[in-house]
């Protein structure tokens, strides 16, 4: 008897996509999604601007009391979709709990850190190589500095709401499959809103140089699926919510800083 050794299981290619199956459902929803998405974002400026222009003379000229207001609004918003979708799709997993297990809220700090820290490089490398101001739109006084950081701090309150809980948690059911890049994986649902995510910075081609508008539209995507990773992990939007706010309010706060040392 011949002793004949296992046969080697051959290996995983490094990118799969494994279980998609294309119908014409899932394209209706990735519409409707992004229409929703949209819709969402536009709608939830409509009450903030009027508090804005109506408030009391302190919110003259202090940009970062709309932004959290639009911010505030968006969010309610996505909790308010989110509700809608467990009635209507009971299947949906939000992931809107507190985290069952680990919260990887210490990592989502340090992807945020390391995110705001990519982002000033990319938006703003051609001024840090001059010596250049880099942005003199945020201000660096007592009182409205830390308003600009704790409004960019809660943005995750509204983006993860909508795009990852919302969206991520609805598409999972009309385009199923998931994609692998080595040990990373995602829902390709995941993959279709980090595209909106992108898609959603599209106004940053008209304000922004084109230098900055590509890098927004990379990194949009790319934060993106580390968002839905986080989310995944933990099984709780806590995690991306933390990772977000912290790379916007890391990146400003370091604008902030090198203002200052500029003098």
């Amino acid at each position: 008897m011949t002793d004949t050794l296992p046969a080697a299981r051959p290996a995983r290619p490094f990118f799969q996509v494994t279980g998609f199956r294309f119908r014409l459902s899932s394209l209706i929803a990735l519409i409707a999604a992004g229409l929703l998405m949209e819709g969402m974002l536009r709608l939830g400026r409509i009450p903030a601007k009027w508090l804005y222009l109506n408030g009391p003379e302190f919110f003259d000229g202090r940009i970062w009391i709309y932004v959290g207001l639009a911010i505030l609004f968006q969010a309610l918003l996505g909790l308010l979709g989110i509700i809608v979708m467990r009635f209507a799709l009971p299947r949906a997993d939000a992931h809107l709990r507190w985290p069952p297990g680990r919260s990887y809220a210490g990592l989502a700090l340090l992807i945020g850190v390391t995110m705001g820290l990519i982002m000033l490089v990319a938006d703003y490398w051609p001024q840090m190589l001059s010596g250049g101001p880099l942005n003199e739109t945020y201000p660096v006084d007592p009182l409205d500095s830390p308003g600009w950081l704790a409004a960019l701090a809660i943005t995750g309150l509204a983006e993860e709401t909508i795009f990852r809980g919302l969206l991520v948690g609805g598409l999972v059911l009309f385009l199923p499959g998931r994609v692998r890049a080595g040990a990373f994986e995602i829902p390709l649902a995941g993959v279709a809103v980090a595209l909106m995510f992108g898609v959603a910075h599209w106004q940053a081609f008209i304000v922004d140089p084109l230098h900055m508008a590509l890098a927004q539209q990379s990194y949009a995507f790319a934060w993106g699926l580390i968002y839905v990773w986080l989310m995944e992990r933990s099984r709780s939007l806590l995690a991306p919510i933390i990772a977000h706010g912290a790379g916007n309010s890391t990146e400003v706060g370091l604008i902030m800083l090198w203002t200052v040392a500029a003098g």
